[in-house]
């Protein structure tokens, strides 16, 4: 084999080693260019959590919303409870509704008093020892009968979610779904017995406070 012949074997072997390299990388560009895609899922859609305010309100005697989620309260007029002696009672009814769409209320109600005791100011006596409180449900179920205040407590149960829009304060009441409304009657009783002429002048700082916990229906 002359050198000729040698140059060329080497040459083609050059070659073919060019084309395998050329190969390979052609091979490399594919797997880098693959197609690829991706899948995201928005958890929740608009986010994770309730959307909605849990939150339970009162009716107005003249028909509209009050939420009285505040430490003040909301003063409640009951009638005749200026002119309350010894030996009288006076009575109110309050509504109260479950305000959420798509949670249940579990709802208790119970007295308090304001001030820390009762006092409506200095030098006015506290009549609150005298006081006996009675209370029933929208049925006409009795709640508590004649307790003193410390003991007048009770479990409305569950209001139904509300399954409308929510209100505010000072909105129309409409009705929600059944069993998402009910009411409680307080009556408040002044007892006359020995020592009580030693608190003449005398009144009492009271609140009815409705409590409630969320239930997932």
């Amino acid at each position: 084999m002359n050198d000729s012949t040698k140059r060329s074997h080497r040459s083609g072997r050059r070659r073919l080693a060019v084309s395998a390299g050329v190969l390979l990388l052609a091979g490399t560009l594919v797997s880098s260019a693959a197609f690829v895609d991706q899948a995201t899922l928005n958890l929740g859609g608009g986010g994770i959590g309730f959307p909605y305010t849990f939150d339970i309100g009162a009716v107005l005697p003249d028909g509209t919303v009050e939420q009285a989620d505040t430490d003040a309260g909301y003063d409640w007029v009951v009638d005749g409870a200026q002119t309350l002696v010894p030996g009288g009672s006076v009575s109110t009814t309050v509504p109260v509704f479950n305000n959420t769409p798509t949670l249940a209320a579990d709802t208790t109600v119970e007295v308090v008093l304001r001030n820390g005791d009762g006092t409506v100011a200095a030098g006015i006596p506290n009549i609150t020892p005298f006081l006996r409180f009675s209370a029933t449900d929208q049925a006409g179920t009795a709640l508590f009968t004649d307790v003193t205040w410390d003991a007048a407590r009770a479990t409305l149960g569950l209001l139904a979610p509300r399954g409308a829009a929510e209100l505010s304060a000072g909105d129309a009441y409409t009705a929600g779904q059944v069993g998402s409304e009910g009411a409680v009657t307080l009556t408040i009783d002044y007892l006359d017995v020995p020592g009580v002429e030693a608190f003449n002048g005398g009144q009492a700082a009271l609140a009815l406070r409705f409590d409630a916990t969320s239930v997932a229906p």
